[in-house]
């Protein structure tokens, strides 16, 4: 039945969605929105090929999305419209490649090529993803269009948290994902964004900025609900680094007002949520930090073994099947099927070897360089968000150090689309406005959405 749908999907629906987008700018952008809130659903809306669903690693099959569909219907549409004005290879695309290179070599010598197979063909997904997401932008699709997205995003998960916390009486909700750690890691890529959007776009009509801030309110419940200690922490900062910044960048009533409303719902809440949040750091089990740390010494002793890498996917099948990795398992010595190291650094590190390491740092530099180096160059609202994705990347990758969901797919999705967004937007201003002013006397809209002047 799955294979049905696929086969329906990329037979009738990508096509359609294509021819649509090629000649439709509204559709165009609201396809844009339906890509980034399509990240958000996971294995809701995905359906993997030649499935290892036993298997603990990050990719158990040939995953594909509703988010891939719609994105590779706009790469078919753009192509097909703006062959003359698309980037062909966006910048930092040359150190994607490298990382991919390195990971297809890899495949040659790994215990399990097929589970590096899988992860190979997630990285050519994501790479669409990121090329699709960045000439979208450059073509001159509205902001309006992204904020929809995660705006659609933050609503399914405040949802699921409350439908899952009050009318399923589930103690630490796992909202859209398959696992509660997910939920702070994707709600904080978006959390501080769709703050300072609220906050700073003056094209956004007040009642969409109440509205923007009551899901900064839903993500935080979520990730409360979570009980995820760092990710509650990392929520916290987020909001008020993103405070701060709104208040430095734009000086008015409306922000001056919303940041004190802010402060004492938050204050409010703290207390409120106080006791639990002690309760469960003092319950917190022990024998859940010794499995970290297992793994994390697994890892270890793995790179020294292979400094350049066992291959993409491999970690759990090396635990798994070679002894000496394991044997000094004590929390996790019972299981028949071993995990994945708790550390995103760790993990890339021993799948990758030093090179894949170094790339994946780069790369996250590059990304969190542009955000950041975009938000103090450009004065403009784009300039404004971009604090925003910054503090969501940050947050992301501070969380590597005690999670690997990081090479969970939407998590990996949503951090794609960041970095897209922080590479276009951190663009010289001149540069920008000339190429978006040559789009827009070309025909390219923008949405007639709330506060938006066709």
């Amino acid at each position: 039945m799955k294979y049905a749908v696929l086969a329906a999907a990329l037979t009738l629906a990508v096509p359609t969605m294509a021819i649509a987008a090629m000649w439709l700018p509204r559709v165009r952008g609201h396809l844009f929105s339906l890509m980034i809130f399509l990240t958000c659903l996971g294995a809701h809306a995905s359906v993997n090929a030649v499935s290892r669903e036993l298997y603990r690693g990050p990719d158990r099959g040939f995953e594909v999305t509703g988010a891939d569909l719609v994105c590779w219907a706009l790469m078919i549409a753009i192509t097909l419209r703006f062959p003359g004005k698309i980037a062909w290879f966006p910048r930092n695309s040359w150190l994607l490649l490298l990382f991919f290179l390195n990971a297809c070599l890899l495949a040659l010598v790994t215990m399990e090529p097929l589970y590096t197979a899988f992860s190979l063909w997630k990285c050519v997904r994501i790479y669409c993803l990121y090329w699709t997401t960045v000439n979208c932008l450059r073509l001159g699709i509205h902001r309006r269009y992204a904020w929809l997205g995660f705006a659609g995003a933050a609503l399914v998960i405040t949802a699921l948290a409350l439908q899952q916390k009050y009318l399923l009486g589930i103690y630490r909700i796992n909202g859209p994902f398959d696992h509660s750690n997910t939920v702070p890691l994707y709600a904080n890529l978006i959390l501080p964004v769709l703050l300072i959007w609220a906050l700073c776009d003056k094209e956004l009509p007040l009642r969409w900025a109440v509205v923007s801030i009551a899901l900064c309110f839903g993500l935080l419940f979520a990730v409360l609900s979570t009980f995820s200690r760092l990710g509650m922490a990392l929520s916290s900062a987020s909001v008020v680094c993103a405070l701060g910044w709104a208040n430095l960048r734009s000086r008015s009533i409306r922000v001056r007002a919303s940041s004190l409303v802010m402060s004492l719902l938050l204050l409010a809440g703290a207390i409120r949520a106080a006791g639990p949040i002690i309760e469960r750091i003092r319950s917190a089990p022990e024998a859940s930090v010794q499995a970290r740390d297992e793994f994390n010494y697994a890892a270890q002793l793995m790179l020294g073994d292979h400094p350049f890498g066992v291959g993409l996917n491999n970690f759990s099948y090396v635990v798994t099947n070679q002894v000496q990795y394991r044997a000094h398992f004590e929390a996790m010595k019972s299981e028949e099927q071993s995990g994945v190291c708790h550390h995103i650094y760790w993990l890339t590190a021993a799948e990758t070897g030093y090179l894949g390491l170094l790339l994946y740092l780069v790369l996250v530099v590059r990304f969190a360089g542009s955000a950041l180096a975009g938000s103090w160059r450009r004065k403009s609202t784009e300039g404004a968000i971009l604090f925003g994705v910054f503090l969501g990347i940050c947050a992301l990758q501070v969380s590597g150090f005690y999670e690997w969901a990081f090479r969970v797919t939407p998590v990996m999705q949503m951090f794609t689309i960041s970095a897209a967004v922080a590479v276009v937007w951190s663009e010289k201003p001149l540069k920008h406005r000339v190429r978006m002013a040559a789009v827009r006397a070309c025909g390219e809209g923008v949405p007639s959405g709330p506060g938006v002047t066709v």
